[in-house]
């Protein structure tokens, strides 16, 4: 498969399918140093995507775990400041 040149916005799994067929098609020996060059700058693209998308699932982790250990109370606070900034 040829390098991909449009970088589109992947979910993880899909990031995680296609830095796959990168590793695998620079481990081909008859894949080019020009090609190599290509598919490096894509994996590293996919890397950082798949970085942020990491970040924000652990961010969101803690939110949830956080509201988890609040009083009920707090949490129902929360969800009427939410629902005021509409």
């Amino acid at each position: 498969m040829p390098p991909r040149t449009k970088a589109k916005a992947l979910n993880f799994e899909q990031a995680t399918a296609r830095l796959e067929e990168i590793v695998a098609r620079v481990n081909n020996p008859e894949t080019g140093l020009e090609e190599m060059i290509a598919l490096a700058a894509e994996g590293l693209t996919l890397i950082r995507s798949s970085e942020q998308l990491l970040a924000e699932a652990e961010l969101k982790i803690q939110k949830l775990e956080q509201a988890d250990t609040q009083p009920p109370q707090a949490n129902q606070q929360n969800e009427d400041a939410e629902f005021s900034l509409i």
